[in-house]
């Protein structure tokens, strides 16, 4: 059985300007000005570029990707000596300074660790409720126990 994640994507401002970049690169190429098919694979890039995580749960294996479209890149990792998933509290703060205005912000954040006896692999970082859902049908698909100190 193969479990596919979704882990991130582009900010939120890359992915409007991958917009932009789309709608101008289509304008420009209606006008047939060659500089539209300059921007096109850029938006494309801004657009649908995504990481995420492919568990092997017969093989015991796990690959980290970055893919676009159909494409993922990435290796796979052998982790059948699995010890068990680790859910941790993470408290993140990021600071925003714009002209003369200061703004600090916190908030917490799950991360879902996977064990092994000589590293640690952190698969995703999320909110609460996603990273326990998640952590639950990893566990059973691999067979281990997750250990949620911090909930």
């Amino acid at each position: 059985m193969v479990l596919n994640y979704k882990t991130g994507r582009l900010p939120f401002n890359f992915i409007a300007l991958g917009f932009m970049l789309f709608a101008v690169s289509i304008w420009r190429i209606v006008v047939l000005d060659w500089k539209g098919m300059l921007f096109f694979p850029i938006a494309l890039l801004f657009l649908f570029l995504k990481s995420g995580l492919i568990i092997d749960t017969d093989s015991r294996r796990l690959k980290k990707y970055i893919g676009l479209f159909l494409i993922k890149k990435g290796e796979w990792e052998n982790i059948e000596l699995i010890l068990y998933l680790e859910i941790l509290r993470v408290i993140r703060s990021q600071r925003m300074n714009v002209l003369s205005i200061r703004r600090a912000e916190t908030k917490d954040v799950y991360k879902l660790i996977l064990v092994l006896p000589n590293k640690s692999i952190e698969l995703m970082v999320g909110e609460k409720e996603s990273i326990i859902n998640t952590s639950k049908e990893i566990s059973l698909s691999l067979q281990t126990t997750v250990l949620n100190r911090y909930i």
